[in-house]
């Protein structure tokens, strides 16, 4: 259900366009190019090498914070059917999450096109990405699931989770590499989750090995994510209709 529900609303969204949602790709791309050019000017570092790894972590971060912006929205935006209809709520959390992976694929052309126009090509360290979405798509599901409940019944942290994620954003290495950090501000990465999320997913995808540390932070957000999750679901998923 949530597969052709999430294939319709790009469907609706993009309707009557010529190129649909290539033109997420499209500005996307023109966005990460013009920055990426500019911000490797200004931190002094060759393009080479700026400019895939501000290109996938720019792609991932968009994945991530539009599903967990969205996710605040989700069942409030799908009030019509749950009222009306007894599905799960995962099923309209699993929409939103499969709409976001649908864009994110149309996206990943960027970092294709940066790394061959680059040089630098794709090694068969890029399988390892493969697993980290993985994960990252678990956590983001659970996350969502949390998200959805609380901005249900309180509204106003919608807005607390956007001012959050612009904030979080300067924070993460994405504009600027983790590399360039003085050794004395290392917490600002080390306690990032985000940070550790963009890394294991990016890595892979610059030919190079994810820390295994990484692994294990992962599991530890899935896990607490997970235990969080399944207590909002078993508490409170009967009133969220009666919230809307």
């Amino acid at each position: 259900m949530w597969f052709l529900l999430g294939w319709y609303d790009i469907k609706q969204r993009y309707r009557r366009s010529f190129i649909g949602p290539f033109w997420v790709t499209i500005s996307t791309g023109m966005m990460v190019g013009s920055i990426g050019l500019v911000f490797s000017t200004i931190f002094r570092t060759p393009i080479p090498e700026f400019l895939p790894y501000f290109a996938v972590g720019q792609i991932l971060w968009i994945f991530l914070s539009t599903q967990i912006s969205e996710s605040c929205t989700t069942f409030i935006k799908y009030q019509s059917i749950i009222k009306q209809m007894s599905i799960p709520l995962s099923v309209h959390i699993m929409r939103r999450l499969w709409n976001n992976l649908i864009l994110f694929f149309h996206n990943f052309l960027i970092i294709a096109a940066v790394l061959i126009l680059i040089g630098r090509g794709f090694s068969w360290k890029i399988l390892l990405a493969f697993p980290a979405m993985l994960l990252s798509v678990m956590l983001l599901f659970l996350i969502s699931v949390t998200l959805g409940i609380i901005c249900s019944r309180f509204r106003d942290v919608t807005q607390v989770v956007g001012v959050f994620l612009q904030l979080i954003f300067f924070f993460t290495p994405i504009l600027w590499m983790k590399k360039v950090l003085p050794a004395d501000y290392s917490w600002i990465t080390d306690l990032n989750p985000f940070s550790h999320m963009i890394e294991l997913m990016r890595s892979p995808f610059l030919g190079e090995f994810p820390e295994n540390i990484l692994w294990v932070y992962m599991l530890v957000y899935i896990s607490i994510a997970a235990v969080t999750a399944l207590f909002f679901l078993g508490r409170y998923k009967h009133r969220v209709a009666y919230w809307l």
